[in-house]
């Protein structure tokens, strides 16, 4: 067998750098990447030359330290922009901002243009087997599979408002045929960057976010972060044609399946990444022989073993990666043995992995068994600098958004004792275990390996020739004190003889071993948005009240409800009434003001003795959050005033109003008919009589009724309208006219207008009367607009008329609208909806929320319902 030293290892992969583009076509773009090599992966790998035993911790160390510097530790958490960016795609549990590919917005909501922001980003260039989360700037979404936009695709809950969706997830997996059809219709035309048909993205993972403009929910776009599944990976475990149980074939990617174990990603990446059969990222046609299928296998089986991290039973090493096509794929490879405590080796081009504790001893040998003749060195420990006994870490933590945490310190006092009262720190990063428990599992390990000091470097006789890196070998040495003492092969030399020459570095299975016991406490931080809390109704109190009439007796059940005063940036409570038994609410509004006394009788009808409950909640002038009280109840007053005795009390203050207008209506006449006889062609008696009357009136009036007046027979009615506007007149005509005087004095005032008109012939007349009155007073200010009609024979005549008038009364200001007619007449396109006539009134329809009423009972009299008294009744 020939043997290679592993610092002069031939590269085993093509060292030149390709370019790879994964074209999301048009607007999407292409995105190109140096892909790295695996050149010299011997000597990378194993990092050690042949005198030199490297503890786990050290080749953590040393890993990090030979890493081209090329990418930011851990998850990329903002999305990045650009054609220049490098090739991606995720194997195993991990996540990704992204690239973004597009952007643009649409639309116009309630005045608003450009209200939806659209954001397509790339999330790998290879497709992927589905999306297991995401994350909107601190917050955790949850996409409403269920409830699924024809366009937008899912809407996300935590921006759902007011039954509103805000915010919507399309996700493409890489295997779309043809461009989102939601791209295309809103910018396909575009004039500046349309969206074509042409733009598919094939082969790439892809996300869609529409937002929807909220100036509370967003004041940028949002920072979005995708966790992705694995890309499909082959296991040989699950293949049968290699010594497995299954279907998958390394030639046909169709039958692979996505997998968060770290060997099996490995493996992936040492035999190379394809899509179809264009070579992606890692080596290039590596042939099945150089990673022995018995081996992998082990060491895959020995990541999917169950471990209790003190949270229960999980697989022991799983993980995740993104890799990027500008990254040495040695480099991608380090950060997934990291993540499993994995040793790789490579002797002759064959690669081999062993993960987790070592394995039992290959081969043994004493004292006798060492080649004395060849030289011989041993370490017993390792200088001060090499010298570690505390182990700190940082891993992507998944529900802090895969922000870099800091795991707990690993820390160990007797050590520090025994380091002269030091504490000796290393620090590691696991960028590719997202999984804490695991991390401790790891840095465990790493610490009581790194205590293993001793190394040697002795030849062995011909029969050590099969050994090979990473095999275990039991030593029995007096001279050392071993008894079957592991020790690790850590490098194999062949020297021009038929001896081997092997470095040992000890170790212990012991340090590998784990129980829940060891785990040291953790917590996870919150993440999310620091929103205004919402605000809780505090101060709410319910009670029965009763509103009183102004004579000062109980009129109607009402609730007195009440709050905390004092509060800031509250501008109205918002107050519901239901009734207990039904549940039906009666009460709804949003108008009370917030404002001192902090209380309020509400005005809707309520049934007397009757069980509701009200709740309250605080309105903002903001746009914060509140949240309702807790239903409180609240039985009514048993008060009301009779229906009966409320109409006749009502009725005989309208039956005085209609009285007032009556008697002003007669005083009028009777001086119209003063006037009208004085100046009529039976009234006169001559031009001597006719100027005795101009003297008495006045030269002005008499000019008016020189020229208004007409003058009658006995078969002609006599017309006369006489308008009174205030103006200034002599004492003759103020006389006659004194109903018009506008007066005031130093406690009040009063105006009036009226307008007469009238007609007569013979016994019959028809007179009318519009009159406007207003007077203020120390007592209040009362207004009132009315119109009288009379017609009829002789003394026989009908009265019929309305008035509308605001009174003051109790010191309180009310309004009324009046009416007398002996038909009530509400018409409404020909139909009339509301009649009022002798006596009763009849609705052909009628939408009422409450009735309150004495005595219901059918048209044919025979069904009869007494509310009053609480008794139904039905007769034949």
């Amino acid at each position: 067998m020939t043997r290679f030293p592993l610092y002069t290892l031939a590269a085993f992969l093509c060292a030149a750098t390709a370019a790879h583009a994964a074209p999301l076509l048009g607007a999407i773009g292409a995105v190109a990447g140096w892909i790295g090599s695996l050149g010299a992966v011997g000597q990378a790998i194993i990092g050690i030359g042949l005198s030199v035993g490297a503890s786990l911790l050290q080749k953590a160390i040393t890993g990090k330290q030979q890493k081209a510097d090329t990418r930011d530790r851990g998850v990329n958490l903002s999305i990045r922009m650009g054609d220049n960016q490098p090739l991606t795609f995720i194997a195993g549990d991990y996540a990704t901002a992204g690239r973004r590919k597009y952007a643009g917005t649409w639309g116009d909501i309630d005045g608003t243009p450009n209200a939806y922001f659209v954001d397509v980003i790339e999330l790998s260039s290879l497709p992927q087997s589905g999306l297991n989360g995401v994350w909107a700037d601190d917050q955790k979404l949850t996409l409403l599979t269920g409830e699924a936009h024809g366009e937008l695709g899912y809407p996300v809950a935590e921006y759902r408002r007011g039954g509103a969706d805000y915010m919507w997830v399309k996700f493409y997996d890489g295997s779309q045929t043809s461009a989102d059809s939601y791209l295309v219709s809103r910018f396909g035309s575009d004039a500046d960057r349309p969206f074509a048909s042409a733009m598919i993205g094939r082969g790439v993972t892809y996300a869609i976010v529409t937002c929807r403009y909220d100036r509370d929910l967003f004041s940028s776009a949002p920072n979005m972060l995708f966790e992705l599944g694995s890309i499909p990976l082959y296991d040989p475990r699950k293949d049968s044609s290699v010594g497995g149980s299954g279907a998958h074939r390394w030639d046909n990617p169709a039958t692979w399946e996505p997998s968060n174990n770290l060997p099996v990603i490995t493996y992936n990446v040492i035999r190379g990444i394809y899509c179809g059969n264009q070579w992606i990222y890692g080596g290039q046609n590596l042939s099945a022989y150089r990673l022995p299928a018995a081996n992998w296998m082990a060491a895959m089986n020995e990541a999917d073993a169950l471990v209790d991290d003190g949270a229960g039973p999980v697989p022991a090493f799983r993980g995740g990666y993104e890799f990027r096509g500008d990254q040495r794929p040695l480099d991608a490879i380090e950060e997934l043995r990291l993540a499993c405590n994995a040793r790789l080796a490579e002797v002759g081009g064959v690669f081999k992995i062993s993960v987790g504790a070592p394995g039992s001893a290959v081969y043994a040998f004493s004292d006798d068994d060492v080649v004395i003749t060849k030289g011989q060195s041993f370490s017993p420990h390792g200088s001060l600098d090499d010298t570690v006994n505390a182990v700190e870490a940082t891993y992507p933590e998944p529900a802090e958004k895969w922000t870099m945490k800091d795991a707990p310190a690993r820390y160990d006092s007797a050590l520090e004792v025994l380091d002269g009262n030091r504490r000796l720190p290393q620090g590691v990063s696991f960028e590719a275990c997202p999984h804490g428990g695991q991390v401790q599992r790891l840095m465990l390990a790493m610490l009581n390996d790194a205590r293993r000091f001793r190394a040697h470097q002795i030849c062995l006789p011909p029969d050590a020739w099969p050994l090979e890196p990473n095999d275990v070998v039991s030593w029995t040495s007096v001279r050392n004190g071993y008894d079957n003492k592991k020790f690790l092969i850590v490098a194999v030399a062949a020297p021009m003889s038929a001896n081997v020459v092997v470095s040992l570095k000890e170790i212990d299975p012991a340090d590998y071993d784990w129980s829940a016991a060891d785990a040291l406490p953790t917590a996870v931080g919150w993440v999310g948005k620091i929103g205004v809390p919402t605000q809780v109704m505090t101060g709410w109190t319910v009670q029965p009240a009763t509103l009183y009439d102004a004579s000062g007796a109980a009129w109607r059940p009402t609730i007195r409800v009440s709050w905390a005063g004092g509060l800031e940036d509250v501008e109205r409570v918002w107050v519901q009434v239901r009734h207990a038994a039904s549940g039906d609410v009666v009460f709804d509004s949003d108008s009370t003001r917030y404002a001192s006394p902090y209380y309020a009788l509400l005005q809707p009808v309520f049934q007397p003795n009757t069980e509701y409950e009200v709740r309250g909640r605080y309105v903002p002038a903001s746009t914060r959050p509140t949240e309702w009280s807790a239903w409180l109840s609240v039985t009514t007053p048993n008060v009301l005033a009779d229906l009966d005795v409320t109409l006749e009390t009502v009725g005989e203050d309208v039956r005085r109003r209609f009285e007032e207008m009556q008697a002003d209506f007669d005083y009028q006449n009777l001086r119209l008919a003063d006037i009208v006889t004085s100046m009529s062609l039976q009234g006169s008696v001559g031009l001597l009589d006719r100027l005795e009357l101009r003297q008495q009136t006045g030269n002005a009036l008499a000019q008016i009724t020189e020229e208004r007046l007409v003058r009658a027979t006995e078969d002609e009615a006599l017309a006369q309208q006489i308008t009174i506007f205030g103006a200034e007149l002599d004492d003759a005509t103020a006389a006659i006219v004194e109903e018009t005087i506008a007066r005031a004095t130093a406690d009040e005032a009063l105006a009036e207008q009226t307008t007469e008109l009238s007609a007569q012939l013979n016994e019959n007349f028809a007179s009318g009367q519009v009159k406007f009155a207003a007077a203020a007073d120390q007592s209040g200010v009362n207004a009132r607009f009315s119109v009288l009609l009379r017609a009829g024979t002789g003394g026989i005549y009908r009265e019929s008329g309305f008035y509308l008038e605001i009174y003051t009364e109790g010191g309180v200001q009310r309004s009324r609208f009046a009416v007398n007619a002996d038909q009530f007449v509400v018409l409404n396109n020909g139909q009339r909806p509301f009649l009022f006539e002798g006596g009763v009134l009849k609705l052909n329809a009628s939408h009422i929320g409450t009735i309150i009423a004495g005595l219901l009972m059918g048209s044919s009299g025979k069904t009869r319902l007494d509310l009053n008294n609480d008794y139904l009744s039905v007769s034949d």
